[in-house]
């Protein structure tokens, strides 16, 4: 617990999976594979 990990990059690191999260879910609800994910 000694090694903190700066607040920054824990926000960087949630807002891309948000992103890539947000973007497969729309990507394969679009492509009509969305139920497969």
């Amino acid at each position: 617990m000694k090694t903190r990990i700066p607040l920054w990059i824990i926000g960087t690191v949630i807002a891309i999976l948000v992103i890539v999260l947000l973007g497969l879910f729309f990507y394969g609800s679009y492509s009509g594979v969305g139920s497969s994910l």
